[in-house]
């Protein structure tokens, strides 16, 4: 798979973005994040995803340095936590971003979670940030058509990316559609389910037939529907094995038969908003 920028996808803003990239949520802060994160990059990968709220930027950012990899060549993702909407310091977090990972400049910067009577604000702090060259592109996460909608009657720059948690036992083909028809790249976080999908038997049986892991299967029928996906792995084989492409590509029935898998059954009781309203006003960088 190419995993570059050059063979990544078009965004709404003119720049591009890899197909396919490595997530860092629960990498420990120290070695475990700083080794892993290089291997990633050396292995391949240009497309980092980070966050505040993870807690390990510093790390990240070592690992970062550590890939041997010129900064063009990569695609460098943080976003802003909840407590910085609503204490109107998210000017602030992304100068922190910026120092933890030792970076000039960050390729995206997302809103991580639509707080209410917030997330616009917050949005204009990242237009100006943009205008700025403090990042390059900004986008959104965990937002649904409701939500997009919102911002963009509000302003006249629209999300380049949508990061949703996104897997075969949940699915919101609403917000990709909304998504596909506006320009904005749909991104997947846990695209695995957290492991939860992986042994599903339709999965099973597709891994047999293409001689595949099922990480692969599941994220090869990402891809099919053109999804930015950012499996994490601490183990480095699947690492590696996760940005292999498929020997033959899935067929409309094996996407079909994936596609009916859908469950609504998210990895964490707060993974929509939703549910994880009763969190938005949680001002701790950690649960």
């Amino acid at each position: 798979m190419d995993l570059t920028i050059a063979g990544g996808i078009a965004l709404n803003d003119g720049r591009r973005i890899p197909r396919f990239g490595f997530g860092t949520f629960k990498l420990a802060p120290g070695g475990e994040a700083e080794q892993t994160v290089a291997f990633a990059i050396q292995d391949g990968y240009r497309l980092i995803d980070c966050a505040r709220f993870y807690g390990n930027e510093t790390a990240v950012g070592i690992g970062i340095a550590n890939g041997g990899i010129p900064r063009k060549e990569l695609f460098i993702t943080s976003k802003v936590w909840n407590d910085r909407l609503i204490d109107g310091t998210v000017r602030e977090s992304i100068e922190e971003s910026l120092r933890d990972l030792q970076l000039d400049y960050l390729d995206l910067m997302l809103i991580h979670w639509p707080v209410e009577d917030k997330f616009v604000e917050a949005w204009k702090v990242l237009e100006q940030a943009r205008d700025e060259g403090l990042v390059r592109s900004i986008g959104v996460a965990n937002c649904r058509v409701s939500h997009l909608q919102q911002l963009m009657v509000s302003s006249d720059t629209p999300p380049a990316v949508n990061q949703l948690e996104f897997h075969p036992y949940l699915q919101d083909n609403k917000t990709l559609g909304f998504c596909n028809e506006h320009g904005i790249v749909f991104e997947a976080w846990s695209p695995l389910g957290r492991g939860k999908c992986l042994e599903d038997p339709v999965i099973v049986e597709l891994a047999e037939a293409h001689e595949a892991t099922t990480g692969q299967i599941v994220l090869a029928w990402q891809r099919s529907k053109g999804i930015v996906a950012i499996p994490r792995s601490r183990n480095a084989t699947r690492v590696h094995e996760n940005a292999l492409d498929l020997k033959s590509p899935l067929t409309a029935e094996e996407i079909a038969a994936i596609d009916a898998l859908d469950r609504q059954d998210p990895v964490s009781p707060n993974s929509t908003p939703e549910t994880f309203a009763q969190h938005l006003n949680h001002r701790s960088s950690h649960f």
